[in-house]
């Protein structure tokens, strides 16, 4: 059901400032109240910085619902939830949709309340491979394409014997990557094989990059990796998981694919303007299919570190050496793209290694992102610290990265931290609902001229802000946003195209066109322009 933006608006306005607890004063700026140095602080005047400041983050970033664990010496010490799994809004309360609400209510996010944590699916998955490693069923530098029998890895121009299981775990194997796309509750999902073999519509994986050559993030990987364990182990991927994963960690809520009675134990996806979207199922589950709690979460990231005098890492499932070699840089991991949460990440087994994140110290994580999903866990196993952030919107990262400021610099006692940079799409969401496109505009410019380096201002930001109006049917917004980004990025060959898919949709032909010509001059490899251009009976030349 899609909701009323202003009507929205107006509810969010109402409803957050109700979340914060008595007594306590909003801090807009996501800071915890320190002195410039000092030691660590205790753990309330964290989680009481966090109750203070969450309320008007949410709003400020239209994100209705979070929830939020801290890990102190290899232990969850505090855990919080904080708005809406679920807006209800206008009839619930007897006032019709479209006014302000005489009244408004909804489902709160508890502890319990269940996520799709997207990519973050890969790190249980990793784990699982790895215990298949320390029993001698699975060797990591084995080519993958050995073990598998219902699929195999298509002919290439590369080695694909150099394709091994180590280098699909760290995102090194040269594998092609795909948008993965989510599946109706209702529908039946087929096989993992079929996603691999392009049969589901996704396209064909293959090996494009030479193995071992460099990082190239990819799902694919992992739905490789999905199905090795099918093979190795004979059990279905969710089976395993279950019984060799979640139970022994005690993760009771946590599953590959939906819960039963999902609609009455997950939250609402709700996408960057407000609107509530449908909870999709994702037949790649061990790269997006987890969906689980607060509380199984946290105990998730926990287990990747030790207790002081007590349990060691990995808890028994996986071997502690095995937990380390999982959350140390693997070779040739570096990301070539920038990371707006810290310099230099590279990547280990189902964890991205990121340096100074912590007083100092590497932090050992994952985040995930679907539809309507955000979600992020960092450990930092030389001092035993976590954190663990969920949210129910595609804004939820601009919510993530202001609290990922207040914990470093709580955990440094130390306000001149840095902290990472915050999703300028969720601020310019924002004004846009209230003010329209021309102020998110205006925003936008002031932003990038006033505060260069609190904001993520990658040329991703507008592209992904267009296409949320197209899908909601601002075409003339879209429009607008699109060509703010030619602006600022007129050498990338991918804004020209998706200009261009926006002017076609407006119905102007000509300057499509235009645009899609000059995508495919910056970019001769763009098929995508060149295709459209033929539909249109226009040379590309």
């Amino acid at each position: 059901m899609r909701i009323s933006l202003l009507w929205l608006h107006f509810f969010l306005l109402a409803m957050f400032p109700a979340a914060s607890t008595k007594g306590q004063t909003a801090k807009p700026s996501g800071e915890p109240s320190s002195t410039a140095t000092g030691k660590p602080k205790d753990t309330h005047s964290f989680t009481s910085t966090v109750d203070a400041v969450t309320p008007n983050l949410l709003r400020e970033y239209v994100v209705p619902g979070a929830a939020v664990a801290l890990i102190q010496k290899g232990r969850v010490v505090w855990m919080h939830g904080y708005g809406f799994a679920n807006v209800a809004l206008g009839s619930v309360c007897g006032s019709p949709v479209g006014r302000f609400p005489a009244c408004n209510s909804g489902i709160r996010v508890t502890t319990e309340t269940v996520f799709n944590v997207g990519s973050i699916s890969k790190s249980p998955t990793a784990w699982a491979v790895m215990q298949l490693v320390d029993q001698g069923k699975v060797d990591l530098d084995r080519p993958v394409d050995s073990y598998l029998k219902r699929w195999h890895l298509p002919a290439s121009s590369f080695d694909n014997s150099q394709v091994t299981v180590r280098r699909l775990l760290s995102h090194t194997s040269g594998i092609s990557n795909h948008d993965f796309h989510g599946w109706d509750p209702e529908s039946p999902l087929p096989p993992i094989e079929d996603s691999l073999s392009g049969k589901t519509g996704t396209g064909e994986v293959r090996v494009e990059a030479a193995p071992g050559s460099g990082f190239h993030y990819s799902g694919a990987n992992y739905a490789i990796l999905q199905l090795l364990i099918e093979e190795v182990s004979g059990e279905r991927f969710q089976d395993y998981m279950r019984a060799n994963i979640f139970r022994p960690l005690q993760m009771s809520n946590s599953q590959y694919g939906l819960p039963s009675k999902f609609q009455q134990v997950m939250a609402t996806p709700y996408d960057g303007l407000g609107n509530a979207i449908p909870i999709l199922r994702y037949n790649e589950l061990s790269a997006a299919g987890l969906t689980t709690t607060l509380r199984d979460l946290a105990k998730f990231a926990a287990a990747g570190l030790r207790v002081p005098a007590g349990k060691a890492a990995g808890r028994g499932v996986v071997k502690e050496q095995s937990i380390a070699q999982m959350q140390s840089p693997a070779p040739n991991s570096q990301w070539a793209d920038r990371d707006p949460l810290g310099p230099e990440p590279q990547y280990g087994f189902g964890y991205t290694v990121r340096p100074a994140q912590f007083v100092g110290k590497v932090g050992i994580g994952h985040g995930g992102s679907n539809s309507g999903w955000e979600s992020f866990y960092q450990i930092v196993p030389s001092t035993g610290d976590g954190i663990v952030i969920m949210t129910n919107s595609s804004n939820g990262g601009a919510f993530i990265a202001s609290l990922l400021c207040s914990w470093r610099r709580w955990g440094a006692g130390n306000t001149q931290v840095g902290c990472p940079n915050i999703d300028i799409r969720a601020v310019l969401y924002g004004t846009y609902r209230s003010k329209g496109v021309k102020e998110a505009i205006a925003r936008y410019r002031e932003l990038r001229r006033n505060a260069p380096d609190k904001y993520d201002f990658d040329v991703l930001q507008l592209n992904s802000m267009g296409y949320e109006l197209l899908r909601n049917g601002d075409t003339k917004g879209a429009v607008e946003i699109f060509r703010l980004n030619v602006e600022q990025f007129h050498t990338d060959a991918n804004v020209y195209d998706s200009l261009g898919e926006a002017y076609l949709k407006q119905g102007d032909k000509a300057l499509a066109v235009e645009n899609y010509k000059k995508s495919l001059d910056l970019n001769p490899q763009n098929e995508n322009a060149r295709d459209v251009l033929k539909k249109l009976e226009v040379s590309s030349q």
